[in-house]
């Protein structure tokens, strides 16, 4: 486990800085552009989005946030990758498939889940505060993976568009 490497205000901006990259990436997309999977091995951009935010909520709120409430109980497995031990989960060639939850919902997940975070990183207690700050800086790596992923796909999405978009 890693040691305290610094405050928990700094842990909180790291992980904000983070979540915002994210957003910044996704920003320029219409919500139309966020919504397209042109091949099984592209996940659509509201896709990513609204993965890594559960990926926060299954692994540290849930477990970890005293009453913390899911966003919404289908999410677990609309946004689920590869976690088979935690249940089941939508087919990846067919996360194209989902107009709903739009993409209004997925961030306002997002919100959800950054307000809960605040709480956590602030609230944790001492004891087992080891293995949340574990947790905690692994989310953000994760979040990172996802960044060049979503940078790849859209790409992807954007060249296979005839308009050509830039």
């Amino acid at each position: 486990m890693p040691e305290d490497p610094c405050s928990r205000d700094d842990l909180v901006a790291r992980y904000r800085g983070v979540r915002r990259l994210t957003e910044a990436l996704a920003a320029p997309l219409t919500p139309e552009d966020q919504q397209v999977q042109t091949m099984d091995d592209v996940s659509p951009t509201k896709w990513h989005l609204a993965h890594v935010s559960w990926f926060f909520e299954t692994f540290l709120l849930k477990p970890c946030l005293p009453g913390y409430a899911d966003f919404h109980p289908r999410y677990d497995y609309l946004f689920n990758s590869y976690y088979e031990g935690v249940g089941p989960r939508h087919a990846r060639p067919l996360r194209g498939i989902l107009s709903r939850p739009p993409l209004a919902d997925v961030m306002d997940y997002r919100a959800h889940v950054d307000r809960a975070m605040a709480k956590l990183i602030a609230e944790a207690p001492g004891a087992g505060w080891d293995y949340t700050l574990y947790l905690i800086e692994l989310g953000p790596n994760h979040e990172q993976q996802h960044q060049e992923l979503l940078l790849t796909d859209i790409k992807h999405v954007l060249s296979c568009n005839p308009m050509a978009p830039a």
